[in-house]
């Protein structure tokens, strides 16, 4: 009946347009309906999958994910059968890098099974609750401002609502606040309630429970808020101290097994094609390869992750020196390779070295006044193509950090001079236009152009939409937010300014507090380093000596000396991503490593000086 009313209206009119449906639900429609017998299996196996889907806040019905789940198990085992069939049938010989990838898609099913059945929702729970903890504190301190400037409690948390370029997270549970209760009609205590249940971050939960509870037994708000504030700063500054002791942990392990499989592996790997006459035949180049350009990068990986997860951070994360990175870093270090790299491994009929052949030469010259081994070139010309291209990245992440930390030092010394100047009675607006004279640093052509706009009557809402375009630290979004609300909505008096002032200094307290302790271990990875840099061409000039065969040895040392130079590139920025929390700030720690590498190489004949008279007694 519907559709006969439908198209009568259309025949009156213009034709209604047919309605189109989305890829998307016609794959989750054919997920569900074809491999609903998989879903009943994998709700069988993993009966937790509705409550993390909930909190990882996956939109989709918690049957559909778990057929979608069945799906790839299927897919995955129908791979991997195909391809161990495959190796079965067609290769008739047996070697290290055959047995790892059939025991590789042996597992991938089940792999497949626990990582997307009970891992992912579960990690994916995980990081919204870890961004949700580290928004938590400052929007507490928005609460508790609006409670000192009067406003209700339920009205205190549906604003936040409309902060979402700041609380990205947390807005998202108020807008849903405001649903519940004008929408659906509920209580506000039952809503919060109701939301303390689907957080994935106990630390909001905690906040809203005790929040309702307070409400509902009638107790000082503006006291619950303010003690909860002050416990919560206080935590960060001692997770970070307990961070900071991990950290000191797992970058010893870290460097442990990077210095013990780099040097043992490229050792062994250099007296096997040294004296063959005490070579192991089970280690071959292609374990090496395994070890130094697989296994080495992925640890590295886990170490960032795992520091990723223990570190404080921000919930906003600066991207502009990552694009600079990926933009014209990555593709430069592609292009600088392949000149400088690839064509010493190619025949010199190959159309690749005779394009690049005067790099060659030239470098080939350099390595002849500079008496270096010819063998040393490729790893030159590596170094080279990964320090020149990242050189962009690097300065453009210290001009943007320098930025960042300058503007939230300026806000912070700001908003306590206002305090003082506000408590002679002058008006907020009055009082910023005073302060505009002073100087605060980067931030003070931000606060010249809010003189400015007040002067001409601009609302302090306006001014600071306008602001928040041009700003990109998230903390000074923060206080310029929680400001501009504190005077539109309470009046901006004292107590609620003098608030705010201590908020923004235990903020920067706790910065203090987080490069006090994670200083010093950016000292660890460049001990370990400068080590395995020292040892490794000290190594690489001894066993040259030694070698029986010169062809054999100088193809191992350009195997062994370029995995070096990537992989103490990798642990610069494991050294940034450990000091700062950020990989992009470790952009200049890999140049400043892979620099001290290419000296050594440059200074390499020294070395083979130095052990002369070891080559002699031997």
């Amino acid at each position: 009946m519907v559709l006969r009313r439908k198209r009568k209206a259309g025949v009156k009119g213009k034709e209604e347009a047919p309605v189109k449906r989305k890829f998307a639900d016609d794959f989750w429609n054919f997920i569900y309906s074809k491999f609903k017998f998989m879903g009943k299996l994998i709700l069988h196996i993993f009966p937790d999958i509705p409550q993390n889907i909930k909190s990882a806040n996956i939109r989709l019905y918690y049957e559909v994910y778990a057929c979608f789940v069945g799906f790839l198990f299927l897919v995955s085992l129908a791979v991997s059968v195909t391809i161990i069939t495959s190796i079965i049938l067609f290769i008739t010989y047996i070697n290290e890098l055959i047995i790892a990838t059939v025991v590789s898609f042996v597992l991938l099913p089940a792999i497949m099974l626990v990582f997307f059945g009970q891992l992912f929702p579960k990690a994916m729970a995980a990081s919204r609750g870890a961004s949700m903890d580290q928004e938590v504190p400052y929007a507490v301190a928005y609460l508790t401002i609006m409670a000192t400037g009067g406003l209700s409690p339920h009205r205190a948390f549906e604003r936040l609502s409309g902060a979402k370029h700041v609380f990205r997270r947390i807005s998202y549970y108020a807008s849903r606040f405001v649903v519940v209760v004008k929408a659906l009609g509920k209580d506000p205590i039952t809503a919060f309630d109701d939301l303390a249940r689907r957080s994935p971050s106990d630390m909001f939960r905690d906040l809203l429970l005790g929040y309702a509870a307070t409400i509902r037994v009638g107790g000082d708000l503006y006291d619950y808020l303010k003690r909860k504030v002050q416990g919560l700063f206080m935590d960060l500054v001692s997770k970070m101290r307990i961070a900071g002791d991990r950290m000191a942990t797992i970058l010893e392990a870290y460097l442990a097994i990077i210095i013990f499989i780099m040097l043992a592996m490229d050792a062994i790997y250099l007296i096997n094609t040294s004296i063959p006459a005490v070579s192991i035949s089970a280690f071959s180049g292609v374990t090496l390869f395994l070890f130094s350009y697989i296994l080495l990068p992925f640890i590295s990986g886990a170490i960032m992750y795992i520091a990723d997860v223990l570190q404080y951070k921000e919930p906003w994360t600066e991207i502009r020196p990552y694009i600079v990175y990926l933009g014209i870093s990555l593709p430069l270090i592609f292009i600088f390779s392949i000149e400088m790299f690839l064509p010493f491994y190619l025949p010199k009929t190959h159309v690749i070295y005779k394009t690049f052949e005067p790099f060659v030469i030239v470098l080939s010259h350099f390595g002849e006044v500079m008496n270096i081994d010819p063998a040393f070139l490729s790893s030159i010309g590596l170094g080279l193509a990964l320090v020149v291209p990242t050189l962009p990245a690097a300065i453009y992440e210290i001009i943007i950090s320098r930025e960042v930390k300058g503007l939230t030092k300026g806000i912070t010394s700001f908003l306590r001079d206002l305090v003082e100047v506000r408590k002679t009675g002058l008006s907020p607006e009055k009082c910023i236009i005073v302060l505009s004279a002073r100087d605060y640093g980067r931030f003070t052509k931000y606060l010249k152009d809010m003189s400015m706009r007040l002067s001409l009557g601009f609302p302090l809402s306006k001014i600071y939409a306008l602001l928040v375009s041009k700003i990109r630290a998230w903390r000074a979004k923060v206080f310029l937010y929680i400001l501009t609300d504190a005077i539109e909505v309470g009046g901006g008096s004292p107590e609620t300014l003098e608030s705010m002032a201590w908020f923004a200094e235990m903020s920067e307290h706790v910065e203090k507090e987080k490069a006090s302790s994670m200083r010093t271990l950016m000292v660890i990875p460049y001990i370990g380093a400068i080590t395995v840099i020292v040892s490794m061409v000290f190594l690489s000039v001894f066993m040259r000596s030694l070698a029986l065969s010169a062809g054999t040895y100088r193809n191992a040392l350009m195997l062994v000396m370029p995995a070096t130079i990537l992989n103490v590139y990798i642990m610069g920025l494991v050294t940034g991503k450990i000091a700062n929390g950020t990989v992009s700030s470790g952009f200049k720690h890999a140049i400043i490593l892979s620099g001290l590498t290419l000296i050594l190489l440059f200074f390499s004949s020294i070395f083979e000086i130095l052990t002369a008279p070891f080559v002699a007694q031997v």
